[in-house]
Order: structure tokens, then sequence, then C-alpha cells
């Protein structure tokens, strides 16, 4: 069967591997359609480690670093009781990069990793439940804490993930979501999407806008999907009492004198019940994963979408092996 398969830092080439043949507890799927990550997409092909202490090696794992699947159940090994061959299927976990990924035709995965999709969502709706699962791992804390219903909120980074969890916040009753974007494309795309309003944290209006925290309109709870020191030193100085960090960390932030009685909500770590509760928005059409999806290319393009994500002309793209 066909595969993608990264060969070195800037080179990807579809290859021919084994099909792969489920063993206890796994499922095989046809994969219908895959999105890409952008940030282990553009690690990998510029050869470095996405986590601090992180080390890459090549040719990469076949597949890989494809996780983010939807397709159709084609078989199933023994002890499997949960799904059928014939039904839909997506991945809310990635199993790690020492198993094939789902860059490929078919792909076994563990039972526990997957989630039935229903009837009416559609692929383009669904393939990116496992980054929609990552976010609502800093949201559901945010729910609980009663920091969100009535609330000014805001999301820092309008990517992938910054349109998901501004939409997770407007249906969990924020008053208003406000978010900072540089980029004038993702500002325009965000907003009415995902976002009530767009701005961009350079422009000197949004500075006097927001001064500091405790402004006359201040924003109230806010989830960083930036990530950059500067980047979040931004927000944490804008968001008067709650800031879950969702964004991965490579550098150190710094909480200030300033930021007194700021509630800073760290990562807890995947986990089903995320992935179920972003399944269960798709579903009630309160979660839009379809305009994330840029454009649909076929493996043999793979360079061309890393290209597109690399100049952010594309916020993800699909391929369907």
């Amino acid at each position: 069967m066909r595969a993608l398969q990264i060969q070195a830092p800037g080179r990807a080439e579809v290859v021919d591997i084994a099909m792969p043949q489920p063993g206890p507890g796994e499922v095989r799927v046809r994969v219908t359609l895959v999105n890409t990550c952008p940030q282990w997409d553009l690690h990998l092909d510029a050869g470095e480690p996405m986590f601090v202490g992180q080390q890459i090696s090549y040719p990469y794992t076949a597949g890989q670093p494809g996780h983010e699947m939807v397709g159709v159940v084609d078989a199933i090994g023994e002890d499997v009781t949960t799904f059928r061959v014939g039904q839909r299927v997506a991945a809310w976990r990635d199993a790690g990069h020492h198993r094939q990924g789902c860059y490929a035709e078919f792909v076994n995965h563990l039972e526990a990793n997957l989630l039935p999709v229903p009837d009416h969502v559609e692929d383009r709706a669904v393939a990116s439940l496992e980054l929609a699962m990552c976010v609502a791992v800093s949201i559901l804390p945010l729910k609980r804490l009663g920091a969100i219903e009535g609330k000014r909120a805001a999301v820092n980074g309008l990517g992938p993930a910054g349109m998901i969890a501004a939409q997770m916040l407007r249906a969990e009753g924020a008053a208003s979501v406000t978010g900072f974007e540089p980029h004038p494309a993702r500002r325009d795309l965000a907003t009415g999407y995902a976002v009530d309003e767009a701005l961009d944290p350079h422009d000197p209006a949004t500075i006097e806008r927001y001064p500091h925290r405790h402004c006359a309109e201040c924003l109230e709870v806010g989830v960083d999907c930036a990530g950059y020191p500067d980047a979040v030193r931004f927000f944490m100085d804008r968001v008067r009492w709650h800031v879950a960090l969702f964004a991965v960390q490579r550098h150190d932030y710094t909480y200030a004198r300033t930021h007194s009685g700021l509630t800073v909500v760290g990562y807890a770590g995947h986990h089903r019940a995320a992935a179920e509760y972003a399944l269960e928005m798709i579903a009630a059409g309160k979660l839009d994963l379809r305009p994330l999806i840029s454009v649909e290319l076929p493996l043999e393009r793979y360079a061309e979408g890393v290209a597109l994500l690399r100049q952010q002309q594309a916020l993800k793209i699909g391929f369907r092996p």
C-alpha cells in the first residue's frame, strides 16, 4: 500500500509498504481524510524537534506525522468489541510516532484511540478531532471554574487551535470572544466564524483599547494559542482573571507582579472525556472544523502543502490517500 515517508528534512516521498495487519485490540482503518498538524509537519520538514530535548532521526516512521484522521474500519483484530467493519471512525489520540502514521491508505489504530463518527458528520468536519480534543483539555478546566459563561473572552493566536478554542468559548456561553492575531487573512477568516472581532496585537489602536488588565472593558478569560513569550506576556497583561496556556511551551514565561490575581491554567494532558466533549460539539453543529482545511491535495503533493503552511497561506492541508 502507499504511504508518505519523510526521508530527510525537506524531502518526503510516497513509498510502498506492507499492508498492516491488526493485532489484538487493534483496528485497521482505511483512511478517507487526514489533515496536517502544522506544528509537527513544519518541524519535521525543517529537521527541528517540536519539543525541547527531543531527538529526530530520518527516514522518519512511515505515515508520520499524520494523526488527524477519519476513515472506515477495514478489519478488526482479536478482542476488539467496540467497532465493526464498515463503520466510520475518527482518531482522538496519536498513538506515538514509533507506530506507522495516518499519511497512508490504511493504518492500524488501538481500539481505545478511536471514536465512532455519526452518519451526518462529514469527513472534513471531524478529521481534526484529535486537535479539538487537545483544545478541549484547556477549555474544560475553565468551564469547571465558571470562568466562561457571560464573560468577555479572548484567544491569543488564530491558527487552527485558536479557531477551535474561540468556538468552544462561544458554545460555553461567553458574552463575547475577541481574537488577537497579526496575520490579516487569519483575522478575516476568524471574524464571524470563530470570534466576534479579531485584532492585530501590534496595532496601536489595540493597545489603546486594551492598555492593561484592569481597563474599563477588560477581557476576563482567555486561551493562549500563540506560545511565544512576548505574545504570552501581551496576553497576560490584558486578561484579568483566567488564562489557559494551550500552545506548546518552548521558553519560560514570566508571571509579573502586575499579574496579581490572575489564575494561570496549565495543560493537563490528553484524555478521552475531552475527545467525547469535542465530538459532541461537532455533532451538534457548535464546532465547525471544515474551514480549517484550506485545500485538499494528494499525498504526492505533500511538499506543496508544507510550503503553503510555512508561508502561512493555509491553516491545514487535507490529504485523501
